[in-house]
């Protein structure tokens, strides 16, 4: 491909996290914790994004799917979604061994992945997450643009999120930086505020789902790792 034509590419996929973007696990003004939903209309909204979509999280492959469910997003959603099962295969199968040893399942670990499974580019991808860490760690890992996400809630039932428009809105417009030109752009999503009603809730609680195999030998490397750093 030629550096014209590099130019004249945009945003072609997105890859969202979520947590914090999708949904939001906490109590609101004194009720009990469960899964909100952030958005509504999730479904035809991720439709109209203008890029193809897909979910990266950290949760392992039985909290997603559960989330997702509960979201609203059906089986052709749940399809497109790599979970934390999958950053570790991603890792293993690529060779990054030391990688996964020294800093855990980071979210770049899933690119492989990514570009085998799916076929995405990373120089032509928007990641969402609201951490930071986690959009400069998939900023250096190659995504073209990375958008970090607000999130909240405060003691009188209020929770910030994001305008869901503002993604579809960057697909448009936004030119990925191209690899060698200066790195990745990384945004910042304006925040809104938003009322937590009944369409909002989903009844959901993931420490159920969360007490699966993966999760317990997940934890238990984790523990190991950090006596590692202890000693080093």
């Amino acid at each position: 491909m030629t550096a014209p034509e590099r130019k004249r590419r945009g945003v072609e996929t997105v890859v969202l996290d979520i947590d914090g973007v999708l949904v939001l696990e906490t109590s609101v003004a004194g009720s009990s914790e469960e899964v909100l939903v952030l958005h509504d209309g999730l479904d035809s909204r991720l439709e109209q994004i203008g890029a193809e979509v897909f979910f990266l999280t950290h949760r392992s492959r039985p909290e997603a799917e559960a989330i997702l469910g509960a979201a609203g997003l059906g089986r052709r959603w749940l399809d497109r979604c790599l979970c934390a099962n999958d950053i570790l295969s991603s890792a293993v199968l690529s060779g990054q061994w030391l990688c996964l040893a020294s800093h855990g399942m980071r979210k770049s670990l899933a690119l492989p992945r990514l570009r085998s499974r799916f076929g995405v580019s990373p120089a032509q991808c928007l990641f969402v997450d609201d951490r930071l860490d986690n959009v400069l760690d998939m900023c250096r890992g190659g995504i073209g643009v990375g958008a970090v996400a607000p999130t909240g809630v405060d003691a009188v039932g209020s929770v910030t999120t994001f305008d869901f428009d503002e993604i579809a809105e960057i697909v448009r417009s936004h030119q990925p930086a191209v690899a060698g030109a200066g790195g990745a752009a990384v945004l910042h999503l304006r925040p809104q505020e938003i009322r937590i009603e009944s369409q909002h809730r989903t009844g959901l609680v993931t420490r159920h789902t969360a007490r699966n195999g993966f999760n317990i030998a997940r934890r238990s490397a984790a523990i190991i790792r950090q006596g590692f750093r202890r000693r080093s």
